[in-house]
């Protein structure tokens, strides 16, 4: 176990990008390069947040970047993700080596790998994922509300959808009246269960988490992490954009919100009927 300070966190970090490097798969460690700083943001807010022990689902768990670290922090994790990920080579090679809980999950919408399973965990890892969602996330996340512990916490990283880059792309696309949201080369050119449906704002998250139950208490901050290498005047025009967004909190590029669970307070979203 490797103890919870800056140090550690440090430590634990360096040992998961050994092991991302050693196992010299192109993706994976373009992957944990781009977001090495979110997981270090992580690894800082749960170490402040809980001991050591504490159990974690990690849903969306990919390369089990997030799962290792927590791991080699000292707390317990059950990896979740869908089979095209959990079943890769070098996945499951990390699963065996490091002995992590496995859990196969191809239908967020009922969770019936743990359906059983009530009040059993401490924190849900929810990162990079909420943008994802493209399906009516009410019965979802009553399951999520099941499944966590009383004054347990969820914790969320997201896009902010409010970037000035954001903002000046839909200006753009609009004046030139080429339509909004994604576009096609990121719908053609990304292998994903769900590209970036929906981004958020710190508001709409509030509000995301007060209409599903009164018992959610949502705390969120801004950060940045992303860095994008400027290969063309596209690119560096996006970085300068970004750059210019990051010196305004309201502006920054990622979303961090810790979603604590008071069940003296009943859920009271109801899923709309087909």
């Amino acid at each position: 176990m490797i103890f919870n300070n800056k140090e550690s966190i440090e430590k634990a970090l360096l040992k998961v990008e050994e092991i991302v490097i050693a196992t010299k798969n192109g993706q994976d460690i373009e992957y944990f390069r781009f977001h090495k700083k979110r997981f270090e943001r992580m690894a800082t807010t749960i170490v402040k947040k809980a001991e050591p022990g504490a159990l974690i689902l990690d849903i969306g768990s990919h390369y089990l970047h997030s799962s290792l670290l927590l791991t080699f922090l000292g707390y317990k994790v059950h990896a979740m993700d869908v089979g095209v990920f959990t079943e890769l080579d070098f996945v499951q090679e990390r699963i065996k080596k490091h002995q992590l809980h496995s859990i196969i999950e191809n239908d967020l919408t009922t969770l019936s790998a743990i359906l059983e399973k009530t009040d059993e965990y401490d924190i849900i890892l929810f990162t990079e994922i909420l943008e994802h969602i493209t399906f009516n996330p009410i019965d979802f996340w009553k399951h999520i509300y099941r499944l966590l512990k009383n004054q347990g916490f969820i914790y969320i990283t997201t896009p902010n959808s409010l970037t000035i880059y954001n903002i000046v792309r839909t200006l753009k696309n609009l004046l030139l009246l080429k339509g909004v949201g994604i576009n096609l080369d990121m719908i053609f050119g990304n292998v994903t269960y769900g590209h970036h449906w929906k981004e958020y704002s710190a508001s709409e998250i509030n509000k995301y988490f007060a209409y599903l139950s009164d018992g959610f208490k949502v705390e969120i901050d801004t950060y940045r992490y992303k860095y994008f290498a400027p290969k063309d005047i596209r690119g560096r025009l996006r970085n300068l954009f970004y750059n210019l967004g990051n010196l305004f909190p309201f502006f920054k590029d990622e979303l961090e919100a810790v979603v604590e669970l008071d069940k003296s307070q009943p859920w009271k979203a109801v899923s709309p009927q087909y």
